[in-house]
């Protein structure tokens, strides 16, 4: 009974090591943990930025949107950040009007390039923000209201060079939260329009 212990004593680690080596360098893939970090291989990482332009409406009446952002590639995914706000001048309404009126928005940027290596290729993005509309009423005096945004876009991205794109297609504003703009509601800030952009980076 001595003689069985001594050799399991002398044998157990010999089969250790042996197993933990079969399994550092003989390991079948197909059973190896699948993770979301291994099944992803990227191909592609840059960087982008560039100015942005909006083309829309506020309340029924024509508004420019400025702006500009960046971020990051990661083979055909985007992110980034962004920030735009209404750069033509007028005010709203006509009986108790809202003067010297600003609305801007700045947040997240994301969207997914499909076919970039294409000249002109698809892309799907959206711009997620937070913001605020400033203004002097007639009769409540200044006012500021903060308002979440959405604008989801999808568009046509032309490759110029290796390092220069242009972006235009179709957007749809989202604006929530307006609660403090008398006689104005989310759909008033909320509309259709035409996105534009220039993004410079590496390609």
């Amino acid at each position: 009974m001595k003689k069985i212990a001594f050799l399991l004593i002398l044998v157990l680690p010999t089969l250790m090591l042996h197993a933990q080596k079969w399994d550092l360098d003989g390991f079948d893939d197909e059973n190896e943990v699948k993770t979301v970090m291994n099944s992803i291989t990227i191909h592609r990482i840059s960087g982008f930025g560039g100015p942005t332009m909006s083309y829309s409406t506020i309340n029924g009446e024509f508004a420019f949107l400025t702006g500009g952002g960046g971020g990051i590639i990661i083979n055909n995914f985007f992110l980034g950040g962004y920030g735009e706000g209404v750069s033509n001048s007028y005010s709203i309404g006509n009986e108790n009007s809202l003067r010297n009126f600003e609305f801007g928005h700045g947040g997240f940027w994301l969207g997914y390039e499909l076919f970039p290596k294409m000249m002109i290729h698809p892309v799907i993005s959206s711009r997620i923000g937070w913001g605020s509309i400033k203004g002097s009423h007639s009769k409540i005096g200044d006012i500021v209201d903060p308002v979440f945004v959405l604008v989801p876009t999808v568009s046509v991205e032309l490759n110029l060079t290796r390092f220069f794109k242009m972006n235009l297609g179709a957007e749809y504003r989202r604006t929530f939260n307006v609660n403090n703009i008398p006689d104005m509601n989310d759909n008033d800030f909320s509309s259709f329009g035409v996105y534009m952009n220039f993004i410079f980076g590496w390609f």
